[in-house]
């Protein structure tokens, strides 16, 4: 390899490692690794195994592999190349698999295409969590001490950004399970409302299906069903709970839950897209909501979708000063207010979901 290209590949590895920084899915991240691979030793053949619950290597990304070869791979931690690479912590490069006496012993040799490869560990602080394979091309059958640390310098960067995705899922995972226990805690405050944040999620789910939004905007939209009324954290119980009508004052007082919530959600990163469907999800349509009277397609998509299950699932549960009405009834509304406080297509979508589950006749 002459300077020149030495230099063109090594910004390539920089300019994967700047890329890898804002991808956020595993399977993603292990495709552009492998990508990445492949077009720095010019090869078309290459393959990242991730370690399963089951103490097996599994394919997550591939490059010039079948698909059945793909999903039907499974390579026990210790068995073939890629399982001797987690065991020893160390490369391995096999120049013809077929007679390397190394691995003849293993069941798994016809699994690979290539006689000639190169098997590199992933690991994070001496762990070893996947490995990188890569097939030497047609016209260039051995690799060299170039290939091997460009490889390792890639492999690298590859396992520390899949060690910061999957601590980043843990700590979302655990704020979300901490932002549900805190809504169940303000559900449980009002007898009334008990369980409303996780109808409004199913509800959520559901909408965001029959658009067939995508699903990490599903997953908001469904954070946001469960959160919209987290600000209600802020309003005194004396408030929330009161049975008689509220004071012009009052009413004030409780139009601020939605502000409240998105002060407390918008400071977390990955609830970033979450915090406007929170604050705007009392907007009208015509534009006669609150806080700050937007109108139309103005108002996130997900805080429409709110508005309308918030306001079914107030009509249909019972309040202090007025029985639960029926189904039948709380639709009717929905649609006296399609166009004015809601959005025509989620009333039309959300009253087929009641219908198709049979829950409006």
């Amino acid at each position: 390899m002459d300077i020149d290209n030495l230099i063109v590949t090594l910004a390539s590895i920089h300019e994967f490692g700047i890329k890898a920084t804002e991808i956020m899915s595993k399977e993603e991240l292990s495709q552009a690794v492998v990508n990445s691979a492949c077009n720095i030793i010019h090869s078309d053949l290459s393959s990242l195994m991730l370690i399963n619950e089951q103490d097996e290597l599994y394919i997550i990304a591939a490059k010039g592999l079948s698909k059945k070869l793909r999903e039907e791979t499974k390579i026990k931690v210790g068995e073939g190349v890629a399982g001797k690479v987690v065991t020893s912590g160390e490369y391995i490069f096999v120049e013809n698999i077929e007679t390397d006496t190394r691995f003849l012993k293993f069941p798994n040799v016809e699994k690979y295409i290539s006689k000639s490869f190169i098997a590199v560990p992933l690991k994070v602080k001496n762990k070893v969590i996947g490995v990188l394979n890569i097939n030497s091309s047609k016209n260039k059958r051995y690799f060299d001490d170039r290939d091997l640390k460009l490889l390792t310098i890639l492999a690298d960067q590859a396992a520390m950004r899949l060690e910061n995705i999957d601590m980043f899922n843990n700590l979302q995972s655990f704020y979300l399970e901490m932002t549900e226990a805190l809504v169940g805690a303000i559900d449980a405050k009002d007898s009334y409302t008990h369980g409303h944040s996780t109808r409004a999620r199913k509800y959520a789910g559901e909408i965001a299906s029959k658009i067939s939004l995508p699903q990490t905007i599903r997953e908001n939209i469904e954070y946001g069903a469960v959160m919209h009324d987290i600000g209600k954290i802020g309003v005194p119980d004396s408030i929330l709970l009161k049975k008689d009508k509220l004071t012009p004052e009052e009413i004030k007082i409780i139009r601020q839950h939605p502000t409240i919530g998105y002060n407390i959600i918008s400071p977390v990163r990955f609830l970033s897209a979450v915090a406007p469907m929170v604050l705007y999800h009392h907007e009208w349509f015509n534009g006669g909501g609150y806080p700050e009277g937007l109108a139309k397609e103005e108002i996130p998509l997900g805080a429409r979708i709110i508005a309308v299950i918030d306001a079914y699932d107030a009509m249909t549960s019972d309040r202090p000063y007025r029985k639960a009405l029926p189904v039948k009834v709380a639709v009717e509304q929905l649609q006296l207010g399609s166009g004015k406080q809601f959005d025509p297509k989620i009333v039309d979508i959300f009253t087929n979901i009641l219908k198709e589950e049979k829950i409006l006749n």
